[in-house]
């Protein structure tokens, strides 16, 4: 659909059924990313897509991991990907996340899905709608391209993420110690009791 009949772009929607694993296992199909470059947006992360994400690692499918999600799941992203795969991801969490995507950058072609990407499979029917683009790297990235500039913007979110996290970390220590001295200075001398010669 994306690639012969509306040129590279398409609107499509679903009765809430289709997993982002799906979406990246059509898109997979479609086009050979071999080894590309993810980056995923998504609310929250399960065990579940973790460990297909880690599966994709280990067939060589994915190079290279970007995840952004809502809240701090450092945790589980960690536990499920092991060393090896983290050295290989760029992980952040950001609150005032309101898309959601899964964009990958292949060798010659790349290819973004906006949209709700859903973890498990809705049973109400309601439908979701989704955008995707798909095309040449040369007339998708850079700086005017439209995944090159969705890109652009990611990286930007995940490099203020990762300061607000490294000033908070900076700023821990100097809190703890500021603490201790300040019950130092409340605690009161103890008196040295007289002891008779």
């Amino acid at each position: 659909m994306l690639r012969k009949e509306h040129g590279g772009f398409a609107l499509f929607q679903t009765q809430g059924d289709v997993t982002i694993e799906k979406l990246m296992e059509a898109v997979g199909c479609m086009v050979d990313f071999g080894g590309g470059e993810y980056w995923i947006v998504i609310k929250e992360v399960d065990i579940q897509l973790m460990r297909f994400l880690r599966r994709w690692f280990d067939r060589k499918c994915i190079s290279r991991l970007h995840l952004l999600t809502v809240a701090d799941q450092t945790e589980l992203v960690a536990s499920e990907l092991g060393d090896t795969w983290m050295k290989q991801t760029e992980y952040g969490w950001r609150e005032d996340l309101r898309s959601e995507l899964f964009c990958c950058i292949g060798e010659r072609e790349s290819v973004a899905v906006v949209g709700e990407m859903l973890t498990v499979a809705r049973t109400t029917g309601a439908m979701t709608s989704y955008a995707a683009v798909l095309g040449m790297n040369d007339r998708l990235m850079g700086s005017e391209g439209m995944i090159g500039s969705l890109v652009e913007n990611l990286r930007a979110m995940m490099r203020l993420q990762k300061r607000k996290v490294r000033k908070k970390k900076d700023e821990q220590p100097e809190a703890d110690t500021t603490e201790k001295t300040e019950e130092a200075e409340a605690k009161p001398a103890e008196a040295e009791v007289p002891t008779e010669a």
